[in-house]
């Protein structure tokens, strides 16, 4: 007889044994998660209108999703005049309208937290 692979360990071993897994923490989260501090991707559209999207609290990956974004519009005849990381909580982005946003309040740099 074998042990167990690493990858199955966790069924082998009784429940008060296994090692906790954590929850992963995304934006559509309802117990309190909404207030987490993270990154966005803001475009800036040349007639002033605004996007917001794409929050994760990693700065790696807001860097990869950052450097996508504005590969995949660098080549288009249709450009946004900036695409920009800002700071937001998991909260604006969801409640943040998707297309045409044109209030001023909405995050636009890198400071934390100045609501």
């Amino acid at each position: 007889m074998f042990p167990p692979r690493r990858g199955e360990l966790g069924r082998w071993l009784p429940p008060w044994l296994t090692p906790a897994r954590s929850r992963p923490v995304t934006a559509d989260s309802t117990d309190g998660e909404a207030d987490l501090w993270g990154y966005a991707i803001r475009r800036e559209w040349p007639d002033g209108a605004h996007d917001l999207f794409g929050f994760t609290p990693r700065a790696d990956v807001a860097l990869r999703r950052l450097d996508r974004d504005r590969g995949y519009w660098r080549g288009g005849p249709v450009r946004p005049t900036a695409v920009l990381l800002v700071t937001a909580s998991a909260g604006e982005v969801k409640s943040h309208p998707v297309r045409g946003c044109r209030k001023s309040s909405c995050p636009d740099s890198l400071q934390w937290g100045q609501r």
